[in-house]
């Protein structure tokens, strides 16, 4: 599954999504597997937030059953597909919401945080302050991601008109993302002098939506995206004349 060159904004978009991709001896067990795989990336969401896609059905092979693939199955966590109204919702009850769900999540989490909301713009801020903090924030901010994505879901309800939800930890996500435009900026320079395209270790959705916002006006390199979660990785390339 590869991302065009040089994504456009709806690709970008797309690349704050959580999805993986398993494969197993039925479609049914495929299903579960990759359901359970998503689990271990957006550890709350619940299975009637999951779509699935079969991808490959799989092949009864050749003689004897050589080369038989078997069935495999992308899982992928979306918003509720129902809605309502086209109104957003209002800043207020998004702060409560969000206050709410923040806090119902690090108690069950076993954690003692102090949660403070705010508004900036049309968007909805959680900060979570406390000790020890690494397991909120995941491998690579993952678990961070994926509470950030449910709270949107929950803040949001049914509604079309989506209000935008931050949620961070310790200030971790203007380091993290100071930490990757240093590395984006570090492979252009080296795919620029030596023209061969470069692979960057595996991100996270929005680590990659960082990467990709952050070249796509350099006029030298152009990105995309290829392999499936949590293996997924940005490339960057020399960009192709026009």
């Amino acid at each position: 599954m590869d991302d065009s060159v040089s994504p456009p904004p709806d690709e970008l978009a797309d690349e704050t999504e959580f999805a993986t991709v398993a494969s197993a001896a039925t479609v049914e067990a495929a299903k579960k597997k990759a359901l359970e795989q998503l689990r271990k990336v957006v550890p709350y969401v619940r299975e009637e937030q999951v779509e699935f896609l079969v991808v490959d059905e799989g092949g009864q092979g050749g003689f004897l059953g050589m080369g038989r693939s078997q069935p495999r199955v992308e899982a992928r966590v979306l918003p509720d597909a129902v809605a309502d109204t086209g109104d957003v919702v209002e800043a207020s009850e998004a702060l409560e919401k969000l206050d709410a769900f923040i806090s119902q999540v690090t108690a069950g989490m076993g954690l003692q945080v102090d949660v403070e909301v705010s508004q900036a713009g049309d968007a909805v801020v959680a900060e979570i302050a406390g000790d020890d903090l690494g397991l909120l924030i995941g491998r690579h901010g993952q678990t961070l991601d994926a509470l950030q994505y449910l709270a949107a879901i929950v803040v949001n309800g049914h509604s079309h008109a989506r209000r935008q939800v931050i949620v961070d930890a310790e200030g971790y996500r203007n380091r993290r993302e100071v930490s990757l435009k240093a590395v984006a900026e570090r492979a252009a320079q080296k795919v620029e002098r030596t023209r061969s395209e470069m692979v960057l270790k595996p991100m996270t959705a929005a680590e990659r939506k960082i990467v990709h916002l952050h070249l796509k006006d350099n006029p030298k390199v152009e990105t995309r995206s290829e392999g499936d979660e949590p293996q997924r990785s940005v490339i960057v390339s020399p960009r192709k004349r026009q």
